[in-house]
């Protein structure tokens, strides 16, 4: 028997029928980005290429370098007039450090991935900072050791915030982050806060140093504006030893934060619940 022809009605119901399971599935690229679900049901948010990161520091970098410069050069273009600016510029780099690069991170999802995705994000600073760093010899007076030191000084501040990230912006609890946030902003008014607090006690105007030698180092090693304006004064001899150990012991600092980060990441992974 001949099947009788479809109308236009019933044909139109075949296709819909047909395209409605569609629109319900996922497809298999959504299945295989999709990050599974941490503890409290917040959706994780996979490893990519930091490139707003990096945009956001050129435009960090940018700005910092019209407000302290501006566009006019100097009356005598020498390297003595412009030494206290590029060390207000190194500053400045070392709060978006501290303070811009982690207010970015905790703000947002948490990471799927968060140890790879600090050391993707604080190598693509650190490359990216490499291009401020070097030029800046051509204009001032500072010798080869003095600009390797305040790059060492750079990759150090580096570790240290990303250590800090990768510890706790995989965290899906609120307030783990908020509690990292705080920590980034005291690590960076440390030096400061010290010296207020000793100011206070004493009466009298002093320095951090009267804390003792060893509690100025670390908490220098540990505020990225303070140490990168150690090394980026307008010095025109080598750093001294005292520098040097500076640096080592912020690299010491920065391993020992890594390792803690580590340990984090892994009693995360391993599923243990966060309180």
């Amino acid at each position: 028997m001949r099947r009788p022809p479809r109308t236009r009605a019933a044909y139109a119901d075949a296709v819909s029928a047909h395209a409605e399971p569609d629109h319900q599935t996922t497809s298999g690229d959504e299945a295989a980005v999709s990050p599974p679900l941490p503890f409290g049901g917040v959706v994780l948010r996979p490893l990519f290429v930091p490139r707003a990161l990096v945009m956001l520091s050129s435009a960090w970098v940018f700005v910092c370098w019209v407000l302290i410069f501006g566009f006019r050069a100097p009356v005598q273009p020498q390297a003595a007039s412009y030494g206290p600016s590029i060390q207000l510029l190194l500053i400045g780099t070392g709060v978006g450090v501290a303070i811009g690069w982690p207010l970015l991170r905790l703000s947002a999802r948490p990471s799927s991935a968060p140890v790879a995705q600090a050391a993707i994000d604080g190598l693509s600073v650190f490359v990216l900072l490499q291009v401020v760093i070097w030029p800046l010899r051509l204009v001032t007076n500072w010798t080869l050791p003095r600009a390797v030191a305040v790059d060492t000084a750079l990759a150090a501040t580096i570790l240290i915030t990303g250590a800090l990230l990768a510890a706790t912006q995989g965290s899906p609890t609120r307030r783990t982050r908020t509690v990292a946030m705080m920590l980034a902003a005291l690590l960076t008014l440390g030096p400061w806060l010290a010296l207020l607090s000793v100011n206070l006690v004493s009466g009298t105007a002093t320095d951090v140093e009267a804390l003792g030698p060893a509690v100025a180092d670390a908490l220098t090693a540990l505020s990225a504006p303070t140490l990168l304006a150690r090394f980026s004064e307008p010095s025109t001899i080598d750093p001294s030893d005292a520098d040097r150990a500076l640096v080592f012991r912020a690299f010491a600092l920065a391993m020992a934060a890594w390792a803690v980060a580590l340990a984090v990441a892994f009693w995360r992974r391993r599923g243990a619940p966060e309180r």
